[in-house]
C-alpha cells in the first residue's frame, strides 16, 4: 500500500463514509435475501424502487447519503468553526436544517423517532446536553468520525467532543461507548495502525477506558451505566476470536455476544442498529477484507441498519486505505461530492480558509428538495 499522508486518510474517511452511507440507503430495512431476491448483489447506488414501491418514504435517491452523513458533516462545520463540538452551535445547526418541518423533519433524511424527538426537545429550548434519549441507538456513532480525525492527537479532546455530541441525542451507555469507539477507530486507522487481529484487541482497551471516564464524569446524565458498563469494550474484544471462523459462522457470534448485552428486540442479525452488535461487525470487516471496496459490498449486503454500517465502515476502512482506494464509480455518482471533499480538507488543515465551501444547510436543503420531487414523480407512475 503507498505510503499515505494524513489529508488523503481523511478525505478518504468522510468520503468513505458517505459511500458506505449511500451504498446501504436503499437498502436499510431489508434482509440479505431480500436483497438478493431484488437485487442479486449490490455494487453500486441502486433505485430502492424495486424494494419500496409499497413504502415509498423510505425510497433514497440513488447515490444520496442520509442523516448519517448529514450529521457528520454537521459535526465538522462545528470543529472548522470553532474547534470543538460546541453543542449550542450543532443544536442550532439540527433545528435549522429541520425548519420547515413539513411532518418529516425538514431536510433531514431518513431520521428515526428518537432523532426526531432531539429535535422536538431542542426546538424547545431545552439545553442539549439534556435532550438526549434513553435509546441504545447506533445514531452517536454513525456520525462521529470526524471527531476521531480532529482530535487524532488529542485523546481528552476527543474524548470530551464524543460525550458532548452524543448526549445531545442518547443517554444509553452503550450507546455512547459505541460512539467512542468509532472514534477512536477511526483515529487508529488515520495514524496508520496495521488491520492486524490485535487491532480489536487495542480498541477494546481504548473503549474500557472510555466506558471507565463514561461512569465516572457522567453518571447523572448516562443510564445503564452499572449494568452495561462493560457491553462495547467486551463485544469488540471478542471480535479478535472470531476471524478464523467463516464469515457466516462469525456474524452469528457477533449476534449472539450482543444479544449477552441486552439487545431489545433480540439482535437476529448483526447489522442491526444496536451498537455492540453492528460495530463488532464493522470492524470484523475491516479486519478480514482485502480492500475499500470488497469491505463495503460485503457488509451493506447483509441488510438490517445498512446505510449506518455502511457509514461506520466507509469511516474506518476510507481511514485506512485513503482516498485513492475509493472506487471513482462510487466517487462520480455521490451526490455533492465535492462539498463532501472540500469540508474534508478544512478538517484535514483545520481550517476552511481560502475553501469554497457551499453553505452547508441550503445544500442539504436542495439535496432534500429533489430527492422528493424524485419520489413523488417515481410513486406516480403506474406499477409494472
Amino acid at each position: 500500500m503507498p505510503q499515505l499522508n494524513r489529508s488523503d486518510r481523511i478525505r478518504g474517511a468522510m468520503l468513505g463514509l458517505a459511500v458506505g452511507d449511500a451504498l446501504g440507503a436503499p437498502l436499510e430495512g431489508l434482509s440479505a435475501q431480500q436483497i438478493r431476491v431484488h437485487y442479486q448483489l449490490v455494487t453500486d447506488y441502486v433505485d430502492g424502487a424495486k424494494a419500496w414501491r409499497r413504502k415509498p418514504y423510505r425510497w433514497r435517491m440513488p447515490g444520496l447519503y442520509t442523516d448519517d452523513t448529514q450529521q457528520a458533516l454537521a459535526i465538522c462545520e462545528v470543529l472548522v468553526e470553532t474547534g470543538r463540538v460546541d453543542v449550542d452551535r450543532l443544536a442550532a445547526i439540527y433545528v435549522e436544517l429541520a425548519t420547515p418541518d413539513h411532518g418529516y423533519a425538514g431536510a433531514h433524511r431518513g431520521v428515526g423517532r428518537s432523532f426526531k424527538a432531539v429535535l422536538g426537545e431542542l426546538k424547545k429550548n431545552v439545553p442539549p446536553l439534556r435532550a438526549g434519549q434513553d435509546s441504545a441507538g447506533i445514531g452517536a456513532a454513525m456520525r462521529i468520525a470526524p471527531v476521531g480525525l480532529y482530535f487524532v492527537d488529542d485523546l481528552d479532546g476527543l474524548f470530551e467532543a464524543v460525550m458532548a455530541a452524543g448526549l445531545m441525542t442518547h443517554r444509553d451507555i452503550r450507546s455512547l461507548a459505541g460512539a467512542c469507539a468509532v472514534a477512536l477507530g477511526v483515529r487508529r486507522m488515520l495514524l496508520g495502525e496495521p488491520r492486524d487481529p490485535s487491532f480489536a484487541l487495542r480498541l477494546a482497551a481504548d473503549v474500557a477506558k472510555a466506558e471507565d471516564r463514561i461512569v465516572n464524569e457522567y453518571d447523572g446524565l448516562v443510564d445503564f451505566a452499572s449494568t452495561h458498563k462493560r457491553s462495547m469494550s467486551c463485544s469488540i474484544a471478542h471480535v479478535e476470536s472470531l476471524l478464523d471462523l467463516s464469515r457466516d459462522k462469525a456474524l452469528c457470534a457477533i449476534a449472539e455476544q450482543a444479544n449477552r448485552h441486552g439487545a431489545e428486540p433480540i439482535c437476529r442479525k448483526p447489522t442491526m442498529g444496536f451498537p455492540p452488535a453492528c460495530i463488532p461487525a464493522c470492524i470484523y470487516h475491516l479486519l478480514t477484507s482485502e480492500n475499500f471496496e470488497e469491505s463495503i459490498i460485503d457488509l451493506v449486503n447483509l441488510g438490517g441498519d445498512a446505510d449506518s454500517t455502511g457509514a461506520i465502515l466507509g469511516a474506518m476502512s476510507g481511514a485506512h486505505f485513503g482516498l485513492e482506494a475509493i472506487p471513482e464509480r462510487l466517487l462520480l455518482a455521490l451526490q455533492n461530492r465535492d462539498g463532501i471533499d472540500l469540508r474534508a480538507q478544512a478538517l484535514a488543515r483545520r481550517d476552511a480558509t481560502g475553501l469554497e465551501i457551499p453553505d452547508f444547510v441550503a445544500t442539504e436543503q436542495a439535496l432534500s428538495a429533489q430527492e422528493e420531487a424524485c419520489r413523488g414523480f417515481l410513486m406516480s407512475q403506474p406499477e409494472v
